[in-house]
């Protein structure tokens, strides 16, 4: 399992008092964890998977074993991204399979050549034509969102953002051929 900490806090009053300062100032709750650029050996964009966390002292991103690949990204403890990928012989329908979980306002879309997403408020389901090397040649990647911290104008939006970095970064660290298609080119 991999922890992520902050910088040390130690021996500093200048940034003390700068902490101070802005707790007075009345900003929002920053987070004590730095978001990594890197989460269960996928490659993510460290600010598409901070929009989606709390504040809070720890941030960990460990895979889970057992059948399917499983990613979970908490904050102090608490469970706030999950991930399972599944590699499979001919791809999956994202749109029958969102059908199942309790996904929140769904759209479809379509980020390429094969490569069908479903994203909601609270999660996505993307289809990716890529194999993982053992006779498969797609996966199916859930991602669910938990927790009320974002604010609800914006969860589409970042939802989005961090599923379609993590799917590039996935396809990245397998050697797919296929990418998301940047949102300017759709």
């Amino acid at each position: 399992m991999t922890t992520y900490h902050s910088f040390s806090r130690s021996g500093a009053p200048t940034l003390l008092g700068l902490a101070v300062l802005l707790t007075a100032c009345g900003t929002d709750d920053e987070p004590d964890y730095t978001a990594p650029d890197h989460i269960c050996d996928t490659p993510i964009a460290a600010e598409a998977l901070r929009s989606l966390l709390p504040s809070g002292k720890e941030l960990e991103a460990a895979p889970v074993p057992g059948v399917e690949t499983t990613c979970e990204v908490s904050v102090d403890s608490t469970l706030h991204i999950d991930i399972t990928g599944y590699a499979v012989i001919g791809a999956l329908d994202p749109f029958e399979d969102a059908r199942t979980l309790p996904l929140e306002n769904t759209v479809e879309e379509n980020w390429g050549p094969e490569i069908p997403a479903v994203l909601a408020d609270n999660g996505a389901v993307v289809s990716l034509p890529c194999g993982t090397g053992d006779g498969t040649d797609a996966l199916l990647v859930r991602i669910r969102i938990y927790g009320d911290h974002v604010p609800e104008d914006e969860r589409r939006d970042r939802v989005t953002a961090f599923t379609r970095s993590y799917v590039t970064g996935l396809a990245e660290q397998l050697d797919c051929d296929a990418r998301p298609a940047a949102p300017d080119s759709q």
